[in-house]
């Protein structure tokens, strides 16, 4: 069995390959840095070092090869040749590879030859963007195979795959670190021509619906990771590790990471035990000390993080929608606006105009919140972390705006 995975980046090596590789497969990889691709061809493999326990554990990847996406028609001819496709590209990225999708998918059509994606990328819709995104390059005599045979299946990825090491780097160029989460939620209704056999990837799991999944991975799992960076910024901590131990931040953490977790139980008509239990399985991966993921990587692209439908407000919006108060969400999103890293683009134009304009305005025009009631929930939190106020003052303002609604 073949497979291209576009994307040989942290996602791509650390996660996708090593799954495929277990089922059987070759993978090819597809990817611009020229680095990484040579690498790669030359040794055939790479470790994951796999965190188990208080020691990395090696696994090795192996029978993968790779080709530079720059050279589109040896991407084109490999897609046409595989058994499936799957990217991990980051999604500003699809745009610059939609065009060679659709080649080759009508080179498979001259075949008879169905294809599904699996659309490893972090954002709710990915299905239907990419699919937006590639359809227009399909001629109207390929439409009905392109509807009928070309599946563009999310996939929810859950496992951390923070930088690597330098240690592990310096002896394996290609070495990559990751968690032991292994599970891989699919949309079941993605695959394509309906009713097909999934494809054998150890621990694929299909589900319908599953917009729960790509919620809870966003609007809880990711929620999380920014609220731990956002807030341990202001306490000039550098790991993530040391933000979920710390007893305060760990507070408010756990608050928050439940108030998404009951309404995004209630939106979907999920169980509520699951949703707690994934709460809580949260609390320990994010503990996990061998996990060395800075602040700066976490927390960085606040301008896309703070948007109405992304993690932090995505959360907070699904809450007041359930008729809940985000109060513990609430405070994540203040802290964002005060992320104003250097190296970070978007967090200099974010600081930049609250000074100029003030927050309530930034969250109309970075969060879209307008609500009064909203916008002073979050200004509470955000005038309260910019006079470091103690902890004392927030856990009462907390239970405060608890015990009034």
């Amino acid at each position: 069995m073949k497979a291209v995975m576009y994307g040989a980046g942290n996602i791509g090596r650390g996660f996708i390959a090593q799954r495929l590789y277990l089922s059987g497969y070759h993978t090819t990889f597809v990817d611009v840095n020229t680095e990484v691709v040579n690498a790669i061809n030359e040794a055939g493999k790479y470790p994951i070092y796999v965190t188990r326990g208080t020691e990395y554990v090696p696994e090795w990847v192996e029978n993968v090869d790779a080709i530079n996406g720059r050279e589109e028609q040896r991407v084109i001819d490999a897609i046409a040749d595989a058994d499936l496709l799957a990217t991990a590209l980051g999604v500003p990225v699809l745009p610059f590879v939609a065009h060679i999708i659709a080649k080759a998918i009508l080179k498979r059509k001259e075949a008879g030859r169905p294809l599904n994606i699996l659309i490893c990328e972090n954002m709710i819709g990915s299905n239907e963007y990419l699919r937006g995104l590639v359809e227009p390059h399909i001629p109207a005599e390929a439409k009905d195979f392109f509807e009928n045979n070309v599946g563009f299946v999310c996939v929810s990825v859950g496992r951390t795959v923070p930088p690597t090491p330098e240690e592990f780097k310096q002896k394996y160029p290609l070495a990559v670190c990751a968690e032991p989460y292994s599970e891989l939620p699919a949309d079941a209704l993605g695959f394509r021509p309906v009713g097909c056999e999934l494809p054998p990837i150890k621990e694929l799991v299909a589900f319908t619906p599953f917009a729960y999944f790509i919620e809870r991975k966003l609007l809880i799992h990711n929620m999380g990771h920014a609220l731990m960076a956002y807030m341990a910024y202001q306490r000039g901590y550098q790991y993530i590790f040391e933000a979920a131990t710390d007893g305060e931040i760990k507070y408010i953490l756990t608050r928050a990471l439940l108030e998404s977790a009951r309404a995004l139980a209630k939106r979907h008509g999920a169980s509520t035990d699951d949703a707690m239990q994934f709460v809580e399985d949260l609390m320990v991966r994010f503990e996990n000390k061998l996990l060395v993921d800075s602040l700066d990587r976490v927390g960085r692209d606040p301008k896309r993080k703070l948007c109405p439908t992304d993690r932090l407000v995505g959360a907070f919006n699904v809450v007041r929608e359930q008729g809940g108060i985000p109060a513990h969400i609430a405070v994540g999103i203040a802290a964002g606006y005060l992320f104003d890293l250097e190296s970070d683009a978007g967090a200099v134009e974010i600081s930049t105009y609250v000074k100029e304009n003030g927050i309530e305005r930034a969250l109309e025009k970075y969060s879209g919140l307008t609500d009064p009631a909203d916008v002073a929930m979050i200004k509470t939190f955000y005038d309260m972390l910019r006079a470091k106020a103690p902890f004392s003052q927030f856990v009462e303002t907390l239970a405060g705006m608890k015990n009034t609604h």
